[in-house]
């Protein structure tokens, strides 16, 4: 859920956040403080807010007044009040005026929980929150694996053919290209100049993204090292969270680095795709990501494997590619050099260039697994299926 929390003072703001951080739910916060008192309701949006948390020192009439108003012919946002010491008609008349859940301060932990676990037991809460979309979080065990261009091109894929809503996050902040595998042009804005900001929801990063298609948007690593400086593992995970809550999947483009941001990406999705090559230098370098990862705590049941640019009749054996590195090889992509650097230099998905090409339909397994798409068999031709 989208829960928006608007307090007297900050030290009441810093309490509200401190309890809500205790509940085990995969919610979006949003934070904010009264504007000498106003409200400035302005500053969300209300019809995606589910819970709208607000206190005063006492009930406030004009705070009843503005409740009226939002809650009188919409379902949400459902209003949480708290406040001090108040009369029985006060209190009914913040109840007539559309306040849900009216707690008393100094607040109590349990108080505040209960409140919202309360709200969200109710039947139209439940049916106007959109079930969370899938993260997917690739990540080449060596330089130049080609995991931007599997995970680019895979939203593509899922995006038209799929007909699923898709946001790419390129977390390359020092060297970030994925802009360039799907479009010969750069957008106008990147992910540090809204991942940091306050109020952040998805009508921000909607401006914010790059539209490749009419499903599919990017947003952009920043252009420099200096404008990423601000951006912590917080900042990752609210993106996170306000994210899977309006697109269908959630392509998270990792760095070589493990970092505290790609941490907060890999403990949130759904599927890690470890990208490597048929060479022995990346064996060697998976068997340590591999590792890795495990110390790491991410769990071996959603880390798949991606063999890229193999060729069977001159690579190594799959087979022993997999006693190699005492793993299996979830999705082999094949070599095929000239189609895919065509698709890189002219910046268009690998689909608008040769949709029947082989990496295409190697990119589409990886999209029966991921969508839980079931490819039924019939008389009807795999290729005429996808295009009509």
């Amino acid at each position: 859920m989208k829960i928006v929390a608007i307090a007297s003072t900050a030290e009441m703001l810093a309490q509200i956040q401190h309890i809500l951080q205790d509940i085990q739910e995969n919610d979006q916060y949003i934070f904010l403080q009264r504007h000498n008192q106003d409200l400035r309701i302005d500053r969300i949006d209300l019809a995606s807010t589910n819970i709208l948390i607000l206190d005063s020192e006492s009930i406030d009439q004009a705070d009843l007044r503005l409740i009226s108003t939002f809650t009188r012919e919409n379902a949400n946002p459902a209003v949480i009040y708290m406040a001090g010491p108040c009369s029985e008609e006060e209190l009914i008349n913040a109840i007539r005026s559309g306040v849900m859940e009216f707690i008393h301060t100094p607040i109590v932990s349990h108080d505040l929980t209960s409140a919202i676990e309360r709200i969200r037991s109710r039947k139209y809460i439940s049916n106007t929150h959109k079930p969370r979309g899938k993260v997917l979080s690739f990540i080449s065990c060596k330089g130049g694996a080609g995991a931007t261009f599997i995970a680019s091109n895979l939203g593509h894929i899922i995006s038209t053919e799929q007909a699923k809503k898709v946001l790419m996050i390129d977390l390359h902040l020092q060297f970030g290209d994925a802009s360039f595998y799907l479009s010969d042009e750069p957008g106008l804005a990147t992910l540090a100049d809204i991942v940091t900001k306050e109020g952040l929801d998805n009508t921000v990063i909607a401006t914010a993204a790059m539209q490749i298609n009419e499903n599919y948007f990017l947003l952009q690593a920043p252009d420099n090292e200096e404008d990423s400086l601000g951006i912590l593992a917080r900042h990752i995970d609210n993106l996170l969270t306000i994210a899977v809550q309006d697109y269908d999947f959630v392509i998270v483009d990792l760095p070589i680095i493990i970092d505290a941001l790609a941490m907060k990406s890999l403990d949130r999705s759904d599927y890690i795709f470890v990208v490597m090559q048929p060479t022995v230098p990346y064996m060697r370098a998976f068997t340590k990501m591999n590792h890795l990862l495990t110390k790491l705590g991410c769990e071996s049941q959603k880390i798949r494997t991606i063999l890229n640019r193999y060729s069977p009749s001159i690579d190594i054996p799959l087979q022993k590619i997999e006693e190699a590195i005492q793993t299996k090889i979830s999705f082999t992509i094949a070599n095929d050099y000239v189609t895919v650097s065509k698709s890189v230099n002219i910046g268009k998905p690998i689909t608008l260039l040769d949709s029947k090409n082989i990496i295409c339909s190697n990119l589409r397994d990886i999209v029966v697994m991921v969508s839980d798409h079931i490819i039924e068999k019939s008389s009807i031709p795999f290729f005429k299926k996808w295009f009509g």
